[in-house]
């Protein structure tokens, strides 16, 4: 209580960090305005005119080049997408084959994200598509193209142009940029792009012209943009302009004195005509006349100029606390505060300092309960058996199978005591690749003697990945899971493992050819809602596989899973490369 009282005396018997800069700003803004009084005002109207002028045919000039940028990116995106050989190629050498296969299905995704990453940061891009003569659509947008929207009359147009252009239908305002695509030397397809057509007017209707008159047009002299409703009106302010010979100049329209500006873009796809009221453009020049103004500026600049010359030299503690602050926020949570002052910067400092040693003391706690849990769930991979009864039981079983010369129980039998023997008396949280997959090998000897069928297990696994270290038991419940749920009542089922290197990380996929899954359970699955049925070996479900490899790696790392109705399903797991910091 003492304390907090003598902090208050402190700062009562002294200024203020924010009581020092008001001062001396009030000080210097009252000695600029007395200066100012005896200023005179010897700026000329026409003069501001003149520059009001220049800003805005500047600023035309800019939006034009803006207008120009956006149909020139159009045109690079086109020219991209017609030099992607291997990228569209395929799609048009097969464009007579309507078969769904998985290989099309991975092209058609393949080209779809190649043309979203195409619209990637650029917003007046709608969609980009590109339509085969058989009526095939691959666009970048989810909002998706039906036989009937290809027969809009802009869309036809595009699809029967043999050049590039760009097409505009005024009843939709629809813009559309379309090129041909050859393929041995005929037309195969259609690339469009779907330019937003308020994106491309936008920098017309934002200050400084809304208070003026914008009319654009097209080859044809057709009217692409218009702010004035009435047509005839816009008729009549192209005839006056097109008389004039010089493209800036004053003409009158309904007996207003206007400024015009007239400008064609450097694409040659159109011509700008913008009237500019004179009453507008003396605006600013008569705000000038008031002397009052021109001192009020003066003084607000002074005060400006004075708050940033005093904080710069009043506020070093204020600095150093905010580099320390920076240190921490990349990554040094060592970082003390050491500023010594008895102001409001002093009682910051000490704040941030306890905020920070009791950050560390969290985080000191969170890795222990972190070294807890992953103790926990070793435990129960260890407990979830019973060793002693399971290795009596099945050595009792092995042994009637062999009095009795039933050859395959024996070897059940056998693969069945190798697997509780490897997971139980091994200790080790994690394993290699090698040994994983010995663990799935004894299990599927198990599960071909239980349903009768001899199915496949194929290891495709770059050679020096075989002694990658994995968490213990990993991939046997999504093996389990691809046999029970997917190839079990099949014929010729068949489990794929693919492990292979990509970049900084390690990609495993487990493949299977069984029924697949439906389409709202995969969804359910993949929000996290779906849970496994209990199996006859474990109850781990593939959901609890992705959160166990966040719990271990961090949540940069986990799986995915994709299916297809009665033709397949994949469950993909990404790991580290080098997992030697999480053993």
């Amino acid at each position: 209580m003492n304390l907090k009282n003598n902090k208050k005396g402190v700062l009562r018997g002294s200024f203020t960090i924010q009581s020092k800069i008001l001062t001396v700003c009030l000080s210097l803004a009252l000695g600029i305005t007395m200066v100012s009084l005896i200023l005179s005002y010897y700026t000329e109207i026409n003069s501001y005119r003149k520059i009001a002028e220049s800003y805005l045919t500047q600023y035309i000039r800019f939006a034009d080049q803006n207008f120009d940028n956006m149909i020139g990116e159009a045109r690079k995106i086109s020219l991209s997408i017609a030099v992607s050989n291997d990228m569209i190629y395929p799609i048009l050498n097969n464009e007579l084959t309507s078969e769904v296969s998985y290989d099309r299905f991975l092209q058609k995704k393949r080209i779809t994200n190649f043309l979203s990453g195409l619209m990637t940061q650029k917003e007046y891009i709608a969609d980009i598509m590109i339509v085969t003569r058989n009526g095939s659509v691959y666009q970048a947008s989810q909002d998706l193209i039906v036989r009937k929207d290809l027969q809009e009359e802009d869309i036809q147009i595009a699809l029967r142009s043999e050049r590039a252009g760009i097409i505009y239908d005024r009843k939709k305002n629809s813009v559309i940029y379309c090129w041909p695509i050859y393929y041995k030397n005929e037309i195969k397809a259609t690339g469009m792009i779907n330019l937003k057509y308020d994106f491309l007017v936008d920098a017309y209707n934002m200050e400084p012209l809304r208070t003026s008159t914008v009319i654009i047009t097209i080859p044809e002299d057709t009217v692409f943009y218009s702010n004035r409703g009435d047509e005839k009106e816009t008729a009549h302010i192209l005839q006056m302009i097109g008389k004039k010979e010089k493209d800036t100049g004053y003409i009158k329209i309904n007996g207003e004195k206007q400024y015009y500006i007239r400008n064609k873009s450097g694409t040659g796809f159109m011509s700008i005509s913008v009237l500019i009221p004179y009453r507008v453009l003396s605006k600013d020049a008569e705000k000038l006349k008031l002397k009052f103004i021109i001192i009020g500026f003066c003084a607000a600049a002074a005060a400006v100029f004075c708050s940033v010359f005093l904080s710069r030299k009043l506020c070093r503690n204020l600095k150093q606390l905010s580099n320390n602050m920076e240190e921490i926020r990349q990554g040094n949570m060592e970082v003390r505060v050491s500023v010594q002052t008895r102001d409001e910067i002093g009682i910051l400092a000490d704040t941030f300092n306890r905020m920070m040693d009791q950050i560390a003391k969290l985080m000191i706690e969170i890795k222990e309960k972190e070294i807890v849990k992953k103790e926990a769930e070793q435990k129960f991979l260890d407990a979830q058996i019973e060793p002693h009864f399971l290795y009596n039981s099945i050595n009792s079983i092995q042994y009637v199978a062999h009095m009795r010369g039933e050859e395959e129980i024996e070897r059940v039998a056998i693969a069945l005591s190798e697997l509780f023997r490897s997971v139980l008396s091994n200790k080790r949280e994690f394993i290699t690749l090698w040994e994983e997959k010995e663990y799935i090998d004894n299990y599927i000897l198990i599960e071909r003697f239980k349903y009768t069928r001899d199915f496949s297990l194929i290891w495709d696994v770059e050679e020096e990945l075989w002694a990658y270290q994995i968490p213990k038991l990993l991939l046997q419940p999504i093996v389990e899971n691809a046999l029970i749920h997917g190839i079990a009542d099949k014929e010729e089922g068949v489990i794929n493992i693919k492990v292979y290197r990509d970049e900084n990380a390690v990609v495993v996929k487990i493949l299977d050819n069984g029924k697949g899954i439906a389409r709202n359970r995969l969804q359910e699955l993949q929000e996290g809602i779906y849970k496994n049925k209990k199996s006859r070996f474990r109850r781990v479900g593939i959901s609890n596989v992705f959160e166990r490899i966040k719990l271990l790696f961090g949540e940069e790392y986990g799986g995915n899973i994709y299916s297809y109705q009665n033709t397949f399903t994949c469950i993909e797991l990404t790991l580290p490369l080098y997992v030697e910091q999480y053993l």
